[in-house]
């Protein structure tokens, strides 16, 4: 299981069931060093930083990170923040 996250809100709301599911998050580089993100990766959950920061608002961005993502595994279940 893999969760896409932009914002902060975003993560905040999905931080239980990340962690719940020891899933694998990709954030935006501006979230690197957000305290949630530091618990999640002591909880065993992997971390991957976009290279770009994505507008959750771009639907054009958004669907081009899905797709580096979707590129990067063989997981089939990736929850995507939606704005």
């Amino acid at each position: 299981m893999i969760f896409l996250i932009f914002t902060e809100e975003g993560l905040l709301e999905a931080a239980e069931e990340i962690e719940q599911h020891q899933a694998s998050v990709w954030i935006n580089p501006t979230l690197e060093n957000n305290t949630v993100i530091e618990n999640l990766s002591k909880a065993g959950c992997a971390i991957s930083v976009l290279l770009d920061e994505i507008d959750a608002n771009n639907e054009k961005a958004v669907m081009q990170a899905l797709t580096h993502v979707e590129s990067q595994t063989t997981d089939t279940e990736i929850y995507v923040e939606l704005s």
